[in-house]
């Protein structure tokens, strides 16, 4: 799985893929349900299957007292996606600039 972090690191061979967004924490059955119409998607089009995740996660930033305590750090969510054989993982650095 390749691993982008940052828009600013996004290529020309990078375009055109399926998208899916959101925090993925955990990985769990409706986070592979998804993936899975993620990859079954990308394969048909023969694009890259693709997950953009945010770092910290946007409740963090907005609502710190009430953000949930994670279920995974980040380097188990990667690896966790990468064991679902997604193609791109963009992650991008969430802040109240990028909001």
């Amino acid at each position: 799985m390749e691993l982008i972090r940052g828009i600013h690191n996004l290529r020309s061979e990078h375009h055109g893929c399926v998208l899916t967004i959101g925090n993925f924490d955990g990985v769990h059955l409706g986070h592979q349900a998804v993936l899975a119409q993620v990859k079954a998607q990308a394969r048909a089009l023969g694009v890259a299957a693709a997950v953009m995740t945010f770092e910290p996660q946007p409740q963090e930033i907005f609502q710190p007292e009430k953000a949930p305590a994670r279920l995974t750090n980040w380097r188990e969510k990667y690896l966790a996606l990468r064991d679902q054989q997604i193609d791109r993982h963009l992650v991008i650095e969430f802040n109240r600039k990028f909001a």
